[in-house]
């Protein structure tokens, strides 16, 4: 193919072919960012654990109320950039120059100013104390703007092994460790903001050595209409979004003052927890994936239908098992001072479906290139969510609780509708893709409570509560298993869980072979 006049040559590996075998690699992908983003929950619900002793309600408000300027602005310094670098079917050497370009210099700006706007945020909030923690988190914009790049070509590269271990070592090393031990000396909010900068730094130095990708600054015009026809789309559906995950802490932090939006934040936190590490999945696997099969309605039709089958097999049996552990779940976890945040916890449960579904929808859509319409959406969305806050802390943290999980129902039959116009995927076929993860669910909750009710009767503490309902569960997804994997699992839960095990047991039969070729050696040594 001939370059595009500007490029610096013929695609590079920076513009990978797309590979054979698209869905095994899909697959294997979803298993690893699943492995990885699982080992980083694991981490986060340790570490929450910790800063839930160690740091007040208050400093998690301060927080929140900061990181919501964070997520607005973050999408400006970047303005769909890095998702035009992965969604590009064309990519060259410029694209990455530019791309870089445009994201770095934005970062520097957007720092700036978020540090000079401090003062006046703070106003607006009525919090004075955020406004030092503001000038400490400008400095994450022009860190996280470097990466923009890294983190798009391993992406677009399908790396995703690399991807994961880079992803949660800076977690792990980045905020876990020094979050904690700031907190543990004391240092209250500024743990908090020092946790995210480590992260973000070492996100950028990691990615960057593993693409190595081209840095010389280029405003080359035509790359940069390249990326930002798409990139303008996709940032305004962006804004959208932030403003719909956002705006309620913004209504809670304005009206009902820190120590309420920590306990809301803290909720919402704990709740979307399952629903992040799906997005990660589909922002890391499916939607590179499906953008490489744009083209082929069929297959994405296909590939859509599994995903909300596997979605719903997922979070329509947590969520039963959260609302009914509630109670005992929010204490063990963040202790005796959090138990405010258990209504909303439980309020939130209800729409954990809406919210992995809606990441879903939003991948495919993204891949076909709807990024205005979706934008639209998300607009409506957001504003759903604004207003309904705004009337809802009339009632307190629960009544937001509510108000945002009814604009999430709307959000999800809206996107749905513009996945299913994308794909050509039927309302009966929608439907029926969730119907065996219901099923599963209400065995789960039932069972689950009938267990847990007993427990509480005889008064053996909150921790036994959990350990018999988490055995409950277990026990009743093996019987499920053996029994009529086809109602509960159904047809694409039945193949999504076979997949899995077809993917794992090389790894397995290999490790038995080195143990069964040690345990030989061992034999002929004692001989």
């Amino acid at each position: 193919m001939t370059p595009p006049p500007g490029a610096d040559g013929p695609p590079s590996a920076e513009a990978p072919v797309a590979p054979k075998g698209l869905t095994q690699r899909a697959l294997g992908g979803m298993l690893w960012t699943f492995s990885g983003t699982g080992v980083q929950a694991v981490v986060q619900v340790l570490v929450l654990m910790a800063l839930g002793r160690l740091l007040t309600p208050a400093d998690f408000g301060l927080m929140g109320a900061a990181a919501v300027v964070v997520a607005l602005s973050q999408i400006v310094s970047q303005v769909g950039v890095g998702p035009a670098v992965v969604q590009r079917k064309d990519l060259n050497r410029t694209h990455v120059r530019v791309a870089f370009t445009i994201s770095g210099v934005l970062g520097f700006v957007l720092g700036a100013a978020v540090w000079l706007s401090a003062p006046a945020l703070a106003e607006f909030y009525r919090i004075p104390a955020v406004e030092p923690v503001l000038r400490g988190v400008a400095f994450l914009f022009p860190i996280d703007g470097l990466n923009t790049v890294g983190e798009s070509l391993l992406t677009r590269q399908l790396r995703f092994r690399l991807f994961v271990a880079l992803d949660v070592s800076s977690y792990v090393l980045g905020y876990a460790c020094v979050g904690v031990v700031m907190a543990w000396y004391g240092y209250g909010v500024w743990a908090l903001v020092g946790a995210n900068l480590a992260q973000v730094t070492l996100r950028t130095i990691t990615m960057y050595l593993a693409t190595r990708h081209a840095v010389r600054p280029s405003l080359d015009l035509r790359a940069s209409r390249d990326l930002l026809s798409y990139g303008f789309g996709h940032s305004l559906a962006q804004v959208g979004t932030v403003l719909s995950q956002q705006g309620d802490n913004l209504v809670v932090g304005r009206w009902l003052g820190p120590a309420a939006l920590g306990v809301y934040g803290r909720a919402y936190g704990l709740m979307v927890m399952p629903a992040n590490i799906f997005g990660r999945i589909v922002g890391r696997v499916l939607f590179p994936v499906m953008s490489q099969v744009q083209d082929e309605r069929h297959r994405l039709a296909s590939g859509y239908e599994r995903a909300l089958a596997v979605v719903a097999l997922l979070s329509l049996p947590v969520s039963a098992f959260a609302w009914v552990v509630a109670p005992e779940f929010i204490p063990v976890l963040l202790g005796p001072a959090w138990t405010g945040a258990v209504l909303p916890f439980r309020l939130f449960t209800i729409g954990l479906l809406f919210r992995m579904s809606s990441k879903l929808s939003d991948a495919c859509t993204k891949a076909a290139g709807a990024v205005y319409s979706r934008a639209m959406l998300q607009g409506v969305y957001a504003a759903l969510v604004l207003l309904g806050a705004i009337v809802g802390q009339r009632w307190g943290v629960a009544g937001v609780a509510v108000a945002v999980s009814l604009a999430l129902g709307v959000n999800w039959l809206t996107m749905a509708e513009l996945s299913r116009r994308v794909t050509g995927l039927s309302w009966p076929r929608f439907v029926r893709a969730q119907i065996p993860g219901a099923m599963f669910a209400v065995l789960i909750g039932v069972t689950v409570a009938v267990a847990v009710e007993a427990v509480r009767a005889v008064h053996l503490g909150k921790l036994p509560v959990l350990i018999v309902a988490g055995l409950t569960a277990v026990a009743v997804t093996l019987a499920a298993s053996k029994v009529r994997p086809d109602f509960f699992f159904g047809p694409h839960g039945v193949w999504a869980s076979t997949r899995a095990l077809e993917f794992f047991q090389p790894a397995a039969r290999r490790a038995a072979r080195r143990r069964a070729d040690a345990e030989g050696l061992a034999r002929a040594g004692s001989k």
